[in-house]
């Protein structure tokens, strides 16, 4: 009938809604990524910040600012690619608009959990700044399997096997 959608035109339209989502998202990222490197003086190198990081993870800038020698190093050293300024960029980006996203929505899971990006990142900066240790790693796990007071909630006494 006349005036009335059809299915065929529904589905077009929720795939339309997607991507105009999508393209939302990226540009308001650009947007973002613009604002940061050319906007106010220092606010990138105050995005790059544990004070930055700690306005929306609290919790987790507590409990770094008691970690021995990590807390000597930025949020960033650890949890963004660290081999090129491209892909350090290019992840701030990301992670960043995703963890704003978050924030705003009220979403903020309730315990924050390393995606399986995150945690093959925070291996590869864990191997660049421990180099020397590399050899005597068990490469099937995870550093903070020992480790475990690397992971900020992580208990206090090494696991040694």
């Amino acid at each position: 009938m006349p005036g009335e959608p059809s299915s065929r035109s529904d589905a077009s339209a929720g795939a339309l809604n997607g991507r105009r989502g999508k393209a939302a998202a990226a540009a308001l990222s650009v947007v973002l990524l613009l604002v940061v490197l050319f906007g106010p003086p220092r606010l990138y190198s105050y995005s790059e910040s544990p004070d930055f990081c700690g306005l929306c993870h609290p919790e987790i800038f507590a409990a770094w600012r008691q970690m021995g020698s990590h807390r000597r190093k930025a949020c960033v050293d650890c949890h963004l690619p660290n081999d090129g300024w491209a892909e350090h960029y290019l992840w701030k980006g990301i992670d960043g608009s995703k963890d704003t996203a978050l924030y705003a929505s009220g979403l903020v899971p309730e315990r924050v959990r390393l995606g399986s990006h995150g945690r093959k990142v925070a291996r590869v900066n864990c191997v660049r700044c421990h180099a020397d240790m590399v050899s005597r790693m068990d490469r099937g796990r995870q550093c903070w399997d020992c480790h475990r007071r690397v992971t900020h909630l992580g208990s206090v006494a090494p696991v040694t096997r």
